[in-house]
């Protein structure tokens, strides 16, 4: 036999019904989409700044990659015969920077055992700022591997319209045995 419910009853537990099925919808669907958009609006932020930081870290290495194949492309135009005395001499020359020379020496670095840098440091005295940076501009967009890696300049106590500087030039060398490991990879 079945029980009778009365109208009552029956209007009871519908709404029972009702109240646990919006409870589980709001524990099973509504709160937890309310802590993920919590979640979200607090990680959006740091995930946007560390995009950010990216895409700046990408800039550098791709202008970091582009001057490191412009390098090994001079170097690699440059020729195994190039020598930076020379070279440096005619520069000096062209700039008229013969007469205000105190020193050029020349000196080898060679930080690993298939690399080496020659120095050239040049002291230079009573020259102006403009024969100086067309001298220096010179070494560093000429098409050989030569690049300015050290300037200090003051000014000349005797004339404040001239200065006395010291050029740091550096020249990258592979040694032979390095160099031809490269070339067969």
């Amino acid at each position: 036999m079945m029980m009778q419910i009365t109208p009552r009853e029956r209007l009871l537990s519908v709404g029972l019904i009702v109240v646990v099925a919006a409870w589980a919808l709001y524990a099973l669907a509504v709160r937890p989409a309310r802590d993920r958009i919590r979640t979200l609006q607090r990680i959006i932020p740091e995930k946007q700044a560390q995009l950010r930081e990216l895409q700046a870290q990408s800039a550098q290495y791709t202008a970091l990659w582009h001057d490191f194949t412009q390098r090994r492309e001079s170097r690699a135009s440059q020729g195994p015969d190039f020598q930076i005395m020379p070279f440096l001499e005619t520069l000096v020359e062209r700039h008229k920077l013969a007469q205000h020379i105190v020193t050029m020496e020349r000196d080898t670095l060679q930080p690993q055992p298939d690399y080496s840098e020659i120095v050239v440091t040049i002291e230079l005295h009573d020259v102006s700022l403009k024969q100086l940076v067309d001298f220096l501009s010179e070494v560093e967009t000429s098409k050989s591997a030569v690049r300015v890696g050290s300037l200090h300049i003051r000014k000349d106590p005797n004339n404040e319209a001239l200065l006395d500087s010291t050029v740091g030039i550096y020249s990258p060398r592979l040694s032979p045995p390095a160099v031809a490991t490269r070339t067969a990879q």
